[in-house]
């Protein structure tokens, strides 16, 4: 068994870890950067964080802002996935301490349900502080941790609320009142905007359907995104005329309704690729969207601009080697409306590819095809061939097969195989279309497979 070169046990190793406590508080703290990246003393000791975070309960007696701090720090230094388990696992088992009726279960602490309803519990001050933690924790997951945290965070706002805290329906109503009002809240006789950090909701109204109002609404929600608002949110959009991208299957949602109409205006589209900017997270969705809906925040502006002009054709290459290709799949019904929009050509192409790359198996859709087969097409298309990698492979890409060993070439030809199963469909179809076409086009039909 492969001797650890960091500690994890906490018994015998007491003093040492108040060593790291308060180099954690100083800022001296270094972490390592090799898995699973302990922390380290500038005297060479290293540890792994999470018993870290276990001592630090065990010795310091509970305070609010207390333990606040201490975790603000952590996430400063390593982000909040690095211990949200482990705070997890510890902030329970205070509450299960403090409460009687919260039992554990196998993976958290749940409140049994009686027949009876019970008069609502009087809390004794540590006891409210306790809760106004897990609320901290709650509210922590939906801002920082990934879509799927706001299960556990609601999981935390039931049992508070079920413990008798108000706490949870204050924040429903205000937020956390971190984000200054002023960027939150907004209302005139064109405009009303509302936001709340905690249940990551943007609501905006348009009383008046004009450029001046959809101006306001962009500025609204960018200027709320510079600041500590949750980077998976959902918009909800109300106005009297309603429009969609006129791209079929994309669900009807705020966002869509949104940048359908803001879209129309081009003064604004500047404003709409600042709002790209800010929303375009790998690993960040709207969290009014689910399953095969799934989507990136930026989703519906991309799509909305790019259907404008080819100048925005950058701004969907870049968009489509950002997403997480293995978990979001919505992109495939906007390529139809795209080729449909421009066609191939020499700009169009590199489009087309970035977005068939960008997923695991992006669909075949027989009308691909048609766009295909005729000379100039075919030349495009074996000339992305030929130069398969530096078109389409990034830095980063290179980087990582090189770090995990893969062969680049047979990387290439694995995901060429996925741009001609796109295009062409299965090869029970490539003597039909071979048939179709022209002797010179058949020759370079011939060399794409």
């Amino acid at each position: 068994m492969r001797e650890l070169n960091y500690l994890v046990k906490i018994e015998g190793n007491e003093s040492l870890l108040e060593k790291f406590i308060e180099a954690i508080d100083n800022n001296t703290i270094k972490i390592d950067k090799a898995y699973p990246n302990p922390y380290v003393l500038d005297s060479g000791e290293k540890f792994l964080l999470s018993p870290i975070i276990e001592y630090f309960f065990q010795t310091r007696p509970f305070s609010k802002e207390f333990y606040i701090s201490f975790v603000e720090k952590l996430r400063k230094l390593t982000g909040f996935d690095s211990y949200r388990y482990a705070l997890g696992l510890q902030a329970e088992e205070l509450v299960f301490k403090s409460f009687e009726r919260v039992k554990k279960g196998k993976y958290k602490i749940f409140i049994p349900k009686t027949k009876e309803e019970l008069p609502k519990p009087i809390l004794t001050e540590e006891q409210k502080e306790l809760l106004s933690f897990i609320c901290y924790i709650a509210v922590s997951h939906i801002k920082y941790g990934p879509s799927y945290a706001t299960v556990t965070a609601n999981e935390y706002f039931d049992v508070v609320t079920e413990l008798g805290s108000d706490e949870v329906e204050q924040l429903k109503k205000n937020g956390t009142g971190k984000i200054p009002k002023e960027l939150t809240e907004y209302k005139d006789k064109d405009f009303v905007g509302k936001a709340n950090d905690v249940f990551a909701k943007i609501s905006l109204k348009l009383i008046t359907e004009t450029e001046e109002s959809y101006a306001k609404a962009l500025n609204f929600v960018n200027n709320l995104l510079k600041s500590d608002f949750p980077k998976s949110f959902e918009i909800s959009f109300s106005s009297k005329g309603k429009e969609l991208l006129p791209i079929k299957g994309l669900p009807k949602c705020g966002q869509n309704y949104f940048f359908a109409g803001a879209v129309k205006y081009p003064n604004l589209h500047k404003s709409i690729l600042e709002y790209i900017d800010l929303t375009k997270k790998k690993y960040e969705w709207y969290t009014n969207l689910e399953a095969e809906n799934c989507a990136m925040p930026s989703t519906f502006a991309v799509f909305a601009l790019g259907l404008q002009d080819e100048k925005y054709f950058d701004v969907l290459i870049d968009y489509y080697q950002t997403i997480d290709g293995e978990h979001q799949s919505i992109q495939q019904k906007f390529t139809p409306v795209f080729l449909e929009k421009f066609g191939i050509n020499e700009k169009s192409i590199k489009v087309y590819i970035n977005a068939v790359l960008s997923m695991q198996e992006h669909p075949h859709n027989k009308v691909f095809t048609s766009y295909f087969t005729n000379e100039n097409s075919l030349k495009l298309l074996l000339d992305s061939k030929e130069n398969f990698v530096s078109y389409y492979f990034t830095e980063e890409d290179l980087k990582e097969y090189s770090e995990s060993g893969t062969n680049v070439q047979e990387m290439a030809n694995y995901c060429w195989e996925g741009v001609i199963y796109t295009t062409f469909g299965e090869k029970k179809n490539f003597t039909k279309i071979s048939k179709q076409l022209t002797d010179s086009e058949r020759e370079i039909f011939e060399k794409l497979l």
